[in-house]
């Protein structure tokens, strides 16, 4: 890219007047642009210094329009972008939640892009091979859509081939839903509190499902047991769904499971809903009570997706997208077909999504060291 800059009048000799140097809304005037060193009876010492200081007004000034020229390209490349096919890579299966809310937004982002979203799972590892591949992608249209797994990771797994914090950026957290707390039906209670007494009755003879060791569902049962004192054995699964069949099937007891899959079985009576893990209750089941309500004060988590962009990713071209996001989660039929599965769209910027990043990782690495789990 050219730089156009009018210009410098030199305060020097005058075979240097008129020639033109790089600046970006700096004028070099002052003591460092006259003062030229007077060293009596050394006209060389004189010249010597007047060159030195040319070099010194030349190479700033190349340096403020290089400055100019990075900055002016990466907006041009914010505004340009995309330029082909974006991917979002899902760390989870299709069919999944996640997979839900990535193949909702896609077609809206390509709308406003004029160019083709895919959505790309790559499921296995709580969703570390997916984070690791987007870590490496340096092709500027690879993005990552993720769950709170992905700031446990880096506690659980101490082999991890990415780092969160360096590797990759926060763009915005797309969603919120609350855990449902789902019990197999023919297990003999009523309430959280049944199921706290029977837990404690049976120390290490009931078992609770996940979609994997350090998943989302598994974390938050993890939390209940530690703020819950009991001990319980966990059956780790392929597969939410998987995790969810077992517990209306009696093969475990407790689950975890996110609102919109939970729904169609606690609606039909194939599992038992003891509470929702959010603040407040849920619209879809407005008859079942909060933690809190159920008698665990403080016990609070919600399931929440969120797109990360590779560490090379421009800044300028990250906030594009995150505005982009937002644009696309405030779209009436995109509200309402996530709204009715339970998933509450949120939308953030990417200083708030680092930011809660940031307390998620602080916060579950914590319950890793309570519960000392740890992946070889």
């Amino acid at each position: 890219m050219a730089c156009f800059c009018p210009p410098i009048r030199w305060p020097m000799s005058s075979a240097w007047r008129g020639r033109r140097a790089c600046r970006t809304h700096t004028d070099f005037t002052g003591p460092a642009a006259t003062a030229v060193p007077q060293t009596i009876g050394a006209r060389a010492l004189r010249t010597g210094g007047d060159s030195m200081n040319r070099r010194l007004i030349i190479q700033a000034g190349v340096a403020l329009c290089a400055q100019a020229v990075i900055a002016s390209a990466s907006a041009q490349s914010a505004s340009d972008f995309p330029t082909r096919t974006v991917r979002i890579v899902s760390g989870l299966a299709a069919g999944s939640s996640m997979d839900l809310v990535a193949r909702t937004i896609s077609p809206k982002l390509a709308e406003l892009w004029g160019q083709a979203v895919i959505v790309e799972n790559r499921a296995g590892a709580a969703g570390n091979i997916a984070a690791e591949h987007v870590a490496r992608a340096d092709d500027g249209h690879t993005l990552l859509i993720a769950q709170n797994a992905i700031t446990v990771s880096a506690s659980l797994y101490p082999r991890l081939k990415y780092d969160l914090r360096k590797d990759l950026k926060a763009v915005s957290q797309v969603t919120a839903m609350p855990h449902v707390v789902v019990v197999t039906p023919t297990l003999p209670v009523k309430n959280l509190q049944d199921f706290i007494a029977l837990a404690k009755s049976k120390p290490n003879q009931l078992n609770f499902s996940s979609a994997g060791i350090g998943n989302a569902d598994d974390m938050a049962a993890e939390l209940f047991a530690t703020m819950a004192n009991l001990q319980m054995m966990h059956v780790p699964y392929t597969g939410g769904s998987q995790a969810l069949t077992a517990a209306a099937a009696g093969d475990v007891q407790l689950y975890f499971p996110g609102l919109p899959v939970s729904l169609p079985l606690v609606k039909a009576g194939k599992v038992k809903a003891l509470a929702v893990t959010s603040k407040t209750r849920s619209p879809a089941l407005p008859d079942v009570p909060t933690m809190q309500e159920a008698g665990l004060p403080g016990y609070e988590t919600v399931l929440w997706y969120g797109v990360y962009a590779p560490a090379s990713m421009p800044d300028a071209t990250v906030k594009r997208i995150s505005a982009d996001i937002r644009k696309a989660l405030q779209m009436p039929d995109v509200k309402e077909k996530l709204g009715g599965a339970g998933i509450d769209v949120v939308g953030s910027t990417p200083e708030q999504f680092q930011a809660y990043t940031n307390s998620e990782i602080d916060r579950w690495a914590t319950i890793v060291r309570e519960r000392n789990l740890k992946v070889d």
